[in-house]
């Protein structure tokens, strides 16, 4: 009896499944230079020289792949130089590509760093610079979801920028100076050679005026 009414149940309901528009955005590692206690802003250059990047960003439920609000959205990266703040950025050696030992102190500054929350859109924005680049890293920005503050629902992953638009940045000032990244994708010690990866959280970057708009779109799980 039992058995044929759990029969009857499943056949009647319909399962439900991601479509690939809303699959789940891929996942890496939060990093060590995430600090607590960043402000709320959507400005994060705080005197930060560098070409101006606006980012658009938005969240949509990963199962229905309907924009959720109340997210909260974090994102940090380093300046033109190369350096994070509120950190002791770490040294590395560029033919190793381990750490030295040694350390810059950043700690008392707190530029690039702040969070939003999303609209009903689900839509945020942020007004921050094109990162430069460290060792041993593609350029990259931190993004950290929460819903409402409920922990296992964060989402920690990056964002990369278009290899052509990085090209054209890093022959301009301040960026100029270090030169081109000498880090490529087989090199860096988090994509490791993972082409798709990189190319799933690559944000669609175009000219804006005087400098840049990215956007992108993140699937993450809301209750």
């Amino acid at each position: 009896m039992l058995a044929g009414q759990t029969g009857q149940v499943f056949a009647e309901e319909k399962l439900v499944y991601p479509s690939k528009a809303c699959m789940p955005t891929v996942r890496q590692t939060q990093g060590p230079y995430r600090v607590r206690g960043i402000p709320q802003r959507s400005d994060v250059r705080d005197g930060s020289a560098g070409v101006p990047l606006k980012l658009e960003l938005s969240v949509v439920d990963d199962l229905w792949c309907k924009p959720v609000s109340d997210f909260t959205v974090e994102i940090w990266h380093c300046d033109a130089g190369g350096y994070y703040s509120g950190v002791d950025n770490i040294v590395f050696d560029p033919r190793t590509l381990q750490p030295t030992g040694e350390s810059i102190d950043m700690t008392q500054e707190s530029f690039l760093r702040g969070y939003q929350v999303t609209d009903e859109q689900g839509k945020v924005e942020f007004t921050t610079i094109y990162p430069g680049w460290y060792m041993p890293r593609l350029a990259h920005i931190h993004v950290r979801l929460t819903w409402r503050d409920v922990d296992w629902t964060s989402l920690d992953t990056q964002l990369y920028l278009p290899m052509d638009v990085e090209q054209a940045v890093y022959q301009t000032a301040p960026y100029v100076d270090r030169g081109p990244n000498p880090i490529d994708i087989d090199r860096d010690v988090v994509a490791k050679g993972d082409r798709a990866g990189v190319k799933a959280l690559t944000a669609n970057v175009e000219k804006d005026g005087d400098g840049l708009v990215g956007r992108f779109k993140f699937a993450a799980t809301a209750l």
